[in-house]
């Protein structure tokens, strides 16, 4: 690895490899983890609202030993506090880097069958495994615990429009700059949605944490979802994924489905104001079918 090379002419060599593992975990995780933290924390978050008493108490119970990356204990009782556990493991032993998106199809047919999810290595094809595992009161304690860590995870990835879609590695290929922020450095279209968008759409200004105004309305736009909506099934959560990768995401000037584009996309402010629209309406969507989704599992009533 040439980063380490470089790295040992300055400083020794196991701190040089452990310094350029670090950084490689660093880059995989801007490159494909959705939403980011607050994204996460805000659907972990209004799916903690809509838990039902004996839901919110047995995920509380399951998580009283829960421990971080580096096995220590970590103190966190919620979903919301949680939700960024599949992202915090990346490069370790316990990480599933396949189980974070589906490579379905942006242009064209989606193939039936689901060629892109082998054995069961995507989102879609893990979610119900888990929930499976997490309603399972006779299992594993600790088996069950790092179930619902990755539950309060995926359903939040499934529900981010460009990891359901193959385009350009999900867009990770496509460099694009802000309109609104001519200044800023290019990123991907990847990381502008997982990030600067959704800081944008819930006026984060920078902070992990949604603020509490926004907090409380995308509460009560999950509560006021059909319960049609929130009980689809997960097949139906990634096929709107797509279709929105497709009419939202994607439809940005110079796109082709032969190629991205090779030099740097500007998103207008009418492609940010639609973006911004639908992360907040796919944020608490995703929080109350996460809600749902744990109260099936745990609460039989």
């Amino acid at each position: 690895m040439r980063v380490v090379a470089w790295f040992e002419t300055l400083i020794p060599a196991r701190l040089a490899r452990s310094l350029a593992v670090a950084l490689a975990v660093i880059l995989l995780s801007q490159a494909s983890s959705a939403w980011g933290p607050l994204g996460h924390h805000a659907i972990g978050a209004v799916a903690d609202a809509m838990l039902s008493a004996e839901a919110r108490a047995e995920v509380a119970r399951l998580l009283l030993d829960d421990r971080d990356r580096d096995g220590n204990p970590s103190g966190r009782t919620t979903l919301a506090e949680v939700s960024v556990w599949a992202d915090e493991i990346r490069g370790s032993d316990a990480d599933r880097p396949k189980w974070h998106y589906d490579n379905m199809p942006a242009c064209g047919s989606a193939p039936a069958g689901r060629p892109w999810c082998e054995q069961q290595q995507c989102a879609s094809g893990r979610i119900q495994l888990l929930l499976a595992q997490l309603a399972d009161r006779g299992g594993p304690p600790a088996q069950r615990r790092e179930a619902l860590k990755w539950i309060a995870h995926l359903v939040g990835d499934m529900h981010q429009p460009l990891h359901a879609a193959d385009y350009a590695q999900g867009a990770n290929q496509v460099r694009v700059q802000l309109a609104a922020r001519p200044q800023a450095a290019p990123v991907t279209l990847h990381f502008a949605w997982d990030v600067r968008l959704v800081n944008s759409a819930l006026q984060a200004r920078g902070s992990d944490q949604p603020p509490e105004p926004m907090l409380r309305s995308l509460i009560a736009r999950a509560r006021a979802l059909p319960l049609a909506r929130i009980e689809a099934p997960p097949g139906q959560w990634l096929a709107e994924s797509n279709q929105l990768a497709r009419e939202v995401a994607l439809d940005y000037p110079q796109f082709s489905c032969n190629a991205p584009p090779t030099g740097t996309v500007v998103l207008s402010r009418a492609y940010q104001r639609r973006a911004q629209r639908v992360i907040s309406a796919q944020l608490a969507l995703a929080g109350a079918r996460l809600a749902a989704a744990v109260n099936h599992a745990l609460d039989p009533r």
